[in-house]
């Protein structure tokens, strides 16, 4: 009986100590060092920045709330949301070029925001250049499906469908009925090549993700055959507008000329254009 007493009072004794040392260590982590006072202020104040730029864009300021949503971007980060918002304040100013820019990239952060999706849609109809940017038919419907999920999400998907297709492969070997059997290989085939779009899709939209794609900004931006600003007519490739989506194929700076990006539009067009004339998404 003894043993037993001694033994609860040590097991209690344990305990206390255990909660003691767990209370300690709490009231610790609550005196919270003045770096993580400093970053808790910093979110806050974003949180504030972006709340008084909606205020500010309900007020039509619309002037103020894009210096406060990018002030809210530069301080906490960015977000398909906010990148949004960004877009509205700039097609509220006319600023169609910074419009586009902020659609894209919250399409980009979330490819099923579909309010952005409907509001680049509508902006990219205000463009002068929209028949060059718009492309085929065929390419279209192909950049849709692409940028319909993130490329991480294609990728998960085309995991799945691989499990489903062992799934089936394993169900034909092994089953001894025949419709099974039928119903596994057949429906094991159709898995297996939408798991092998589901990858080529994945690297498509990867490809999408990165920042090789700009928008022109000035309302025109005279494009030249060579990386400086044309010398004569023969120089000239083409004048694009603003809004123009462009992917940048290359680069190259010189002291001279600065810095230039070759540019593709539509599916053939290629020419150099000053870096300043666009920005990427």
């Amino acid at each position: 009986m003894k043993h037993i007493i001694s033994i609860a009072i040590f097991l209690i004794a344990a305990l206390t100590a255990a909660a003691q040392q767990d209370s300690i260590t709490t009231a610790g982590a609550a005196v919270a060092s003045p770096e993580a006072e400093e970053a808790l202020e910093t979110g806050i104040e974003a949180g504030r920045l972006a709340e008084q730029a909606d205020s500010a864009y309900a007020a039509d300021n619309f002037s103020l709330a894009e210096r406060l949503y990018r002030e809210s971007i530069a301080s906490e980060g960015t977000s398909s949301t906010i990148c949004y918002n960004l877009g509205n304040a700039y097609y509220r100013q006319g600023n169609l070029g910074m419009a586009i820019v902020n659609y894209e990239r919250a399409l980009k952060l979330d490819p099923t925001n579909k309010d952005a999706r409907i509001n680049l849609d509508f902006v990219k109809g205000k463009i002068t250049d929209r028949q060059i940017d718009s492309g085929s038919f065929v390419s279209n419907l192909w950049e849709n499906i692409v940028m319909f999920f993130k490329a991480d999400t294609w990728a998960s998907l085309a995991i799945i469908l691989f499990a489903l297709f062992l799934a089936s492969a394993l169900t034909y070997l092994f089953s001894s009925v025949v419709l099974v059997k039928k119903l596994s290989f057949f429906g094991g085939l159709i898995i297996f090549v939408v798991c092998a779009l589901a990858v080529i899709i994945s690297f498509a939209a990867n490809r999408m993700e990165t920042d090789r794609y700009a928008i022109i900004l000035p309302p025109s931006a005279q494009l030249s055959t060579t990386p400086r600003e044309a010398r004569n007519q023969s120089e000239e490739a083409f004048l694009l507008h603003e809004g123009t989506k462009v992917e940048i194929v290359d680069s190259i700076s010189s002291s001279a000329d600065g810095k230039w990006f070759e540019v593709r539009v539509g599916q053939n067009e290629r020419a150099w254009i000053k870096a300043a004339d666009v920005e990427r998404i």
